[in-house]
């Protein structure tokens, strides 16, 4: 049972990583961004060094490639959406990345969701409503209006969106390669070159970077953490459970947001989430 635990591990570095986020209220989304990134390369470059080189095709490369530009914008979508709103009314919408899967592979592959699919998207619906349940009583179509409304719901709808793209690639990378050689070397390069374009536009500075490297190192660890974590856990079990137990970090997350951050209006966020989760693993394990 090592990858059941290292896939709880995983959600439990992801659930602190984004409250850590949030709870850092004196950094903006970009300044975020260039502490992590350069403070986790230390440990990713120690990793990179012990993980042996697979032989490795053109696939490989394409995929390497392509994945970058979508995750350049997914995480600077995820940093916008967590300080742009409650963590319990953003990081719950990550749930509609096996919706999102599910369409592209109908569209591009031809492949059909079965019940048990459907019922989970209907879940994560549902759920979504459910979050914002509260403005139900102006009116049904309230809870719609207050999705709209609510930016960081917005930008991590889109993050789930763009990150059901990227999983494609991702996955492509990872089987023509193996699971740590491929964390390891692509965010290396993502770390790199979102950072130049960062320090070269000027949204954070080395001074800057030194400063905060007490944060840095912080959420540093906890990135690398969740990349080992998960490349180890992927690497011994079967994906579809590895991936279902670490989407637990919504949950974990949103308990977060309880605790530390004090965030209101548990009573139905909570219940929200736990629907969204339950339709995740559904789609995850038989869809």
């Amino acid at each position: 049972m090592l990858w059941l635990g290292l896939s709880l591990l995983t959600a439990l570095a992801v659930a602190i990583r984004d409250v850590s986020v949030k709870y850092f209220k004196d950094l903006p989304p970009l300044e975020i961004a260039a502490i992590e990134l350069f403070w986790s390369l230390p440990a990713l470059g120690a990793g990179l060094y012990l993980t042996p080189i697979p032989l490795l095709n053109s696939d490989f490369w394409w995929a390497f490639l392509l994945s970058l530009p979508l995750n350049w914008l997914a995480y600077a979508l995820y940093l916008y959406a967590i300080k742009g709103s409650p963590l319990s009314l953003s990081i719950p919408f990550l749930s509609f990345t096996p919706v999102f899967m599910i369409a592209t592979g109908f569209l591009v592959l031809g492949e059909r969701v079965n019940g048990w699919g459907g019922c989970g998207t209907l879940l994560i619906v549902i759920g979504g409503y459910v979050l914002y349940l509260k403005d139900a009583r102006y009116g049904w179509a309230e809870p719609f209006k207050s999705f709209y409304r609510e930016k960081g719901s917005r930008l991590m709808f889109m993050v789930a969106f763009v990150f059901s793209l990227a999983a494609v690639y991702g996955k492509q990378g990872i089987i023509n390669s193996s699971p740590l050689f491929f964390m390891y070397s692509f965010f290396i390069v993502f770390n790199l070159t979102f950072l130049a374009g960062l320090l070269w536009r000027g949204h954070s500075s080395l001074k800057k970077i030194w400063h905060q490297r007490q944060k840095g190192i912080w959420l540093g660890t906890l990135l690398v953490t969740h990349l080992s974590c998960h490349g180890l856990a992927i690497a011994i079990t079967t994906a579809a459970y590895m991936i279902a137990v670490k989407r637990s970090s919504i949950l974990i997350a949103v308990l977060l947001s309880w605790l530390v951050l004090k965030e209101k209006d548990l009573a139905t966020r909570g219940p929200g989430a736990l629907l969204m989760f339950a339709g995740v693993l559904l789609i995850t394990l038989y869809g």
